[in-house]
């Protein structure tokens, strides 16, 4: 995988139209505004565990109650701030979108 390649956003409403759910694959948009210049490409996962509304997810902040789903990353994702390796985490459904076809 190329580090410096980035991938563009999904057009607008998207990733508000898609349906999630377990078995899913999606890509996590990171919050990059603390690391804005991290070349830390965005994971691909597959959801494995229902969503909830309660709590906080691990990589976006979670504004009011919204969806968290738990990804299993395709491969080893090191965060931002070069925590890791994650094999998975929990994710606020505003920060996923369904993974661009292969």
């Amino acid at each position: 995988m190329a580090l410096w390649k980035r991938r563009e956003p999904a057009p607008d409403g998207a990733a508000s139209r898609a349906v999630f759910g377990v078995g899913m694959q999606v890509l996590v948009r990171l919050d990059r505004s603390r690391y804005p210049e991290s070349m830390v490409e965005d994971p691909i996962g597959v959801i494995v565990g229902a969503g909830d509304t309660d709590g906080a997810a691990l990589y976006a902040p979670v504004s009011g109650r919204e969806a968290i789903w738990t990804v299993q990353f395709d491969e080893p994702f090191y965060g931002l701030d070069g925590s890791g390796p994650h094999e998975s985490a929990r994710v606020a459904q505003t920060s996923l979108e369904p993974a661009p076809e292969a």
